[in-house]
């Protein structure tokens, strides 16, 4: 048995039993970069190999595998086999909301994937909220991983005119970014507050196969933040599929630094339930 096999064995004994085999397969891999038995540029093993050593189906491991080379946690090399990639790292920063692990307490590291980007110029809610822009919306659909256990989706739009320039920003500047730190590094648009709703929505087709969960229920938030003069910069909406985990909301940032205060006085901070998402009863 490759030494790969070995450490990942290792983690996916350990893991939960309860959850969906080929996640917990990807947790394992995942936990074994981020604590560095399987550095950049390890072989993994053969899918078939991998299989037989952890008592799995082969479409379970080929599943778990093909994920995490589409989030660039593994590469493949046609002729040589799979490989760790370069060690992603998770967001920094987050204070819009953050999964909890199962102590209530410690927060869940989150990763991004860019899904999609592209210029809409078409009127929604986005519009609504940010009012008119004559260039259209910027948006960004990524799809989010919170520790290997889970997924869920966000859109979010901002207008063109000051932030088109996001849609020829290199696409490794905004994965495992925070985009609140990237608008003020790089536009002198920091987010000083937010506004948000929640709503228990079906998901939507997109959403679904994004995701790929079926389709039910699960948790829709939409959130507007606020720059310098109570302007509105972005219109984020999210979905999240039911899960176990606490979901903490905070729509006021840390304090602020000096040298980029807000002048106005900073709304007080808000804090909404931590309770777990559950499936509403059939009606």
């Amino acid at each position: 048995m490759q030494a790969s096999s070995t450490a990942v064995l290792a983690r996916f004994e350990g893991s939960q039993p309860g959850a969906p085999k080929h996640l917990r397969l990807r947790a394992a891999i995942i936990d074994a970069v981020h604590a560095g038995e399987l550095p950049a540029g390890t072989k993994i093993s053969g899918e078939r190999e991998l299989s037989a050593a952890l008592g799995l189906s082969l479409g379970t491991t080929q599943k778990a595998l093909g994920r995490l080379v589409d989030d660039g946690f593994l590469v493949r090399r046609h002729g040589h086999g799979t490989f760790v990639g370069s060690a992603r790292r998770p967001v920094p920063g987050s204070w819009h909301f953050r999964f909890l692990a199962d102590d209530g307490t410690s927060e869940l590291p989150v990763f991004t994937t860019i899904v999609e980007r592209r210029l809409e110029t078409g009127a929604g809610p986005w519009s609504s909220a940010l009012g008119p822009d004559a260039k259209g919306y910027v948006m960004l659909l990524r799809r989010l991983e919170v520790d290997g256990r889970f997924e869920f989706a966000s859109r979010i739009y901002l207008g063109a005119t000051r932030f088109g320039r996001l849609l020829r920003m290199a696409e490794k500047r905004l994965a495992d970014a925070n985009l609140k730190a990237v608008l003020e590094s790089e536009f002198a648009a920091p987010t000083l507050r937010s506004d948000g709703v929640a709503h228990v929505v079906d998901a939507s087709a997109e959403d679904a196969k994004l995701l790929r969960i079926a389709r039910g229920c699960g948790m829709q938030l939409q959130i507007v933040g606020y720059s310098f003069g109570k302007a509105p910069i972005t219109f984020q909406r999210v979905f999240v599929p039911p899960t176990r985990h606490g979901l903490r909301l905070e729509f006021a940032p840390p304090e602020p630094t000096a040298e980029r205060r807000a002048p106005a006085t900073a709304a007080p901070r808000r804090r909404a339930s931590t309770a777990p998402l559950q499936r509403p009863p059939h009606r």
